[in-house]
């Protein structure tokens, strides 16, 4: 029944400790409103962000160009990539994207646009730097629209506050039962083991599904799945050091488990539990000093204890303060009586 109560505990205790690491993860990364200038840089150069500005740039250079004009679609387009690298149409880029993120943490409520005149602009350069003779045709702003993927999240300004209370309260509730069950437990180096072995997996798992999944997301054609994938990529920084922290805490904790197992192999037998008059069958010290456990004599019994002719011997009266010093009695046939 220890053992299962034990058991329990420190389950409960490591389902416990595994919400509360995974909402400590979320609240510092994609749910942290100081990281979107951060997020943003990164998300500037995602192929998701990029492809997607640059489809809408290379349609308007089209579009403004007169009918006839011999440029292909594949100059077009490179045209329309290399624009991006303008500093004016990363910097129109980058407040789109912090405006998005902004407003899904909450912190922000105004409508999430591009200002497409620095892209547009830049497009219209890179164009007439790669083709001189299209200047007299091309405005000076072509007209562009663009339509961003990270324009379309959802406002979730109620998340973070959540979070921040169920990592709160998973933390305690996983520190509360593992102290119990490791309290309660009779092997606690088997308690301590089960909660290396978390603490490993968790760091490793978190390096496969806090950068592995994001990364794959970005690779899906949905837009809203691949921009909060490009997100997730961005934001995972901060939990590098405490994943790593986890790590190491992990192969501590199993070479303590370890240490301890050996340390308790190392101690001598304890003695028996049993004590003077427990009954037959106990042992006892002897007090010869040699340091043997032999067996403990039985009492006498208080009625006449009949000889081997019959007759009955009488019983003293009076014992001894300790009846295991009593001496032996004397050989059959002695003269000498055995309660002298």
């Amino acid at each position: 029944m220890r053992r299962a109560t034990a058991s329990v505990l420190v389950t409960v205790g490591l389902l416990a400790a595994s919400l509360g690491w995974w909402s400590f993860a979320a609240r510092y990364t994609v749910l942290d409103s100081g990281r979107s200038g951060k997020i943003a840089d990164v998300l500037v150069a995602q192929p998701v962000i990029r492809d997607a500005v640059a489809e809408g740039l290379g349609t308007a250079l089209e579009q403004a160009l007169p009918p006839g004009t011999p440029v292909s679609s594949d100059e077009i387009k490179a045209v329309a990539h290399k624009a991006l690298d303008d500093p004016r149409a990363i910097a129109a880029l980058r407040t789109a994207i912090v405006d998005s993120h902004q407003r899904l943490l909450g912190n922000y409520d105004g409508p999430v646009t591009l200002d497409v005149s620095p892209v547009a602009a830049a497009g219209r350069d890179a164009l007439v730097a790669a083709r001189p003779d299209l200047a007299p045709s091309l405005p000076e702003a072509p007209p562009l629209s663009v339509d961003l993927p990270t324009q379309h999240l959802p406002k979730l300004g109620w998340l973070p506050d959540r979070v921040r209370e169920l990592t709160g309260l998973a933390g305690l509730l996983a520190a509360t039962l593992l102290a119990l069950g490791l309290l309660t437990s009779s092997d606690r180096p088997r308690v301590l083991s089960r909660t290396g072995r978390w603490a490993l997996r968790a760091g490793i798992g978190w390096a496969a599904f806090g950068w592995a999944l994001p990364y794959a997301m970005t690779k899906i054609g949905e837009p809203r799945l691949a921009a909060l994938g490009a997100i997730g990529v961005a934001a995972v920084g901060p939990m590098i050091a405490p994943a790593l922290t986890l790590v190491g805490a992990g192969i501590g904790a199993l070479l303590g488990a370890r240490a301890w197992r050996l340390a308790l192999a190392a101690l001598p037998p304890a003695p028996p539990s049993s004590g003077p008059g427990s009954g037959p069958g106990t042992v006892w010290p002897e007090t010869s000093g040699t340091g043997s456990w032999d067996p403990v004599p039985p009492l006498p019994g208080r009625r006449p204890v009949p000889r081997r002719d019959g007759e009955r011997q009488p019983t003293p009266a009076a014992t001894s303060a300790n009846p295991f010093n009593r001496p032996r009695r004397p050989a059959e046939g002695s003269t000498r009586t055995w309660w002298a």
